[in-house]
């Protein structure tokens, strides 16, 4: 399903932090299908990670695959419609709103982009539609890891994980404007050159071979990055670089020496220098704090109406 003009977008206040309730990763065989369940007055986010789940939810079908993004709302009914014919993975968390939650027309929201005013009153809102492609995909799956890892820490209040939930919920939010906003906003030459940088990065890619292809000045091309993106072309293809050591350092457990190679880093050291300086902690502690006993499987009872 793709979203249209017409679905509402829910849009949560977050002056306070959403109160934590459950979360985990669901990992499921070949063949699975989800149980009919029925929310009570807290909502879910889910995040696809592999494969297929087919899910429906208040009569409507949604296939949830790696990368896409589903809110599923409080009373929500909520079963599956067909098995899955591959492995299927997805992160899920439950939460209560403490405030106003309300909803908003796709129009509306594409609307107040454009009216400071407007915009001005829904500021400190998490901004959430029914399901769509995120944009950032590694990023997000990297703050929905270190979310579950501090989900399965003992603190002595629940606030931790409450702000935790709340900061993923305003992440996805941020990743879900910007690609609407990009709809209208950015420079489509700007989209090109990161979706080329995107397909052809590799261990020698740098800036010069970005401006021979698009035959443009590597200045102007650097300038006109860092305009749409806050990031230099160099910087840009190193935060992918760094993106895909975070993915493969989660959901791996390869050694550091391969991780760099995949992630087109010709030397490890230098991988383990440059992580380090970008991301504040080395890949092993990076993969330490976040790699967690949190996995739910389809063959064990989930901490939740699975």
């Amino acid at each position: 399903m793709q979203m249209s003009e017409n679905d509402p977008i829910t849009i949560l206040n977050s002056d306070r932090p959403f109160h934590h309730f459950v979360a985990g990763r669901y990992t499921a065989k070949k063949g699975w299908q989800h149980q009919t369940t029925t929310l009570n007055d807290n909502y879910e986010l889910i995040i696809g990670v592999k494969g297929v789940a087919y899910l429906n939810v208040n009569g409507t079908n949604h296939e949830l695959v790696r990368g896409k993004f589903m809110l599923v709302p409080a009373g929500a009914s909520v079963t599956g419609y067909e098995k899955s014919e591959v492995d299927v993975e997805y992160y899920w968390f439950h939460f209560y709103p403490k405030d106003r939650v309300e909803t908003l027309a796709r129009t509306e929201l594409l609307a107040a982009l454009d009216d400071r005013d407007r915009l001005s009153r829904i500021i400190n809102y998490a901004i959430l539609p029914a399901e769509y492609t995120i944009d950032n995909f590694d990023n997000i799956l990297a703050s929905a890891n270190e979310a579950l890892a501090i989900s399965q820490e003992i603190n002595y209040t629940d606030a931790i994980m409450s702000y935790s939930v709340t900061k993923l919920a305003l992440q996805i939010s941020n990743d879900f404007i910007n690609s609407l906003h990009r709809l209208v906003k950015e420079n489509p030459k700007a989209r090109l050159i990161k979706d080329w940088i995107r397909a052809n990065l590799d261990y020698g890619l740098g800036v010069k071979d970005v401006a021979a292809h698009f035959d443009l000045n590597y200045r102007y091309l650097s300038q006109l990055l860092k305009t749409e993106t806050g990031f230099t072309v160099e910087n840009y293809i190193i935060f992918l670089k760094i993106n895909i050591a975070k993915r493969l350092l989660l959901e791996s457990n390869l050694p550091l020496k391969v991780i760099a190679d995949r992630a087109y880093f010709n030397d490890e050291k230098y991988f383990l220098r440059l992580f380090k300086k970008k991301v504040g902690v080395t890949p092993t502690n990076y993969r330490k704090n976040y790699m967690k006993g949190f996995l739910v499987t389809g063959n064990q009872p989930a901490n939740k109406n699975e």
